[in-house]
């Protein structure tokens, strides 16, 4: 991608703000993290959908909270449906709680935790084939008939890696957001960048796993990782994936993580 970072950044990210957003009391979800297995992907158990693409649209952030629906949808029901992103950049509209300016505005940005209030309110998320991706914002086409799936509820969760991976297990993938600066070059392998900004969250992406022992080119050496589900189509990174330093609250990946719980819609 021959673009400058800010180029880059207005394209083909999306989270606003540009920083953490602060937990709400009270928020925060504990899991005991013990026992945990060595590696975990959710892709093997059949909770996530096929790789997308959100084009030059700003559309991470739904992308984000969507595949974190349907995942959560999976472990209630035992199917996956592949769920509608165009419904949030469309319809959705809602505003931080903690930050009145940090509002839901399609292709201009948005947050996954805002994103989960809508489809509260709503009543819910439609399938990406009532609803199909435009890759722009248009005329907000929701109908409340075609409900696939509904929200009951959302947490955010600790910064504690362990805690990140015991939700993980337990509740699905994770809608997480972070610094996507070096996602920019990246072709394959354990991304572990030597100085990557963790309070500058930009591009929201979905947390469906992770492993032990993963080779770094940058650092000579085999370490632990995150897999993470890209929204730029399967052509980029390894097949639309990114493989992340696990361990140190690498790009901010721990700043910005929350789980959903789905109900029978």
């Amino acid at each position: 991608m021959d673009l400058t970072e800010e180029e880059f950044e207005r394209i083909y990210t999306g989270v606003l703000g540009g920083g953490t957003v602060p937990v709400e009391k009270g928020s925060v979800s504990f899991m005991d993290a013990s026992g945990l297995p060595g590696s975990f992907d959710w892709r093997e158990k059949g909770a996530v959908t096929d790789v997308k693409m959100q084009g030059s649209c700003g559309s991470c952030w739904a992308f984000s909270a969507t595949g974190s629906v349907e995942g959560a949808n999976f472990i209630a029901t035992g199917k996956l449906l592949n769920l509608s992103e165009q419904q949030l950049v469309d319809c959705d509209r809602v505003c931080d709680k903690t930050d009145k300016a940090s509002c839901d505005d399609g292709c201009g940005g948005g947050l996954m935790t805002n994103a989960y209030r809508y489809l509260i309110e709503a009543g819910g998320l439609q399938e990406e084939s009532s609803y199909p991706y435009a890759g722009k914002r248009g005329e907000c086409k929701f109908d409340p008939e075609k409900i696939a799936v509904k929200v009951a509820n959302f947490t955010n969760i600790s910064v504690d890696e362990n805690q990140i991976a015991a939700n993980l297990v337990h509740h699905g993938p994770l809608a997480i957001g972070l610094n996507a600066i070096f996602m920019q070059t990246y072709i394959g392998g354990v991304s572990c960048p030597l100085i990557c900004g963790k309070k500058w969250l930009n591009h929201g992406v979905l947390l469906v796993g992770y492993g032990a022992r993963g080779y770094s080119i940058l650092r000579f050496g085999y370490k632990p990782y995150w897999i993470i589900k890209n929204s730029w189509g399967k052509h980029w990174g390894e097949k639309g994936y990114y493989r992340l330093c696990r361990g140190h609250g690498t790009c901010g990946m721990n700043q910005m993580v929350s789980a959903v719980v789905t109900k029978v819609a």
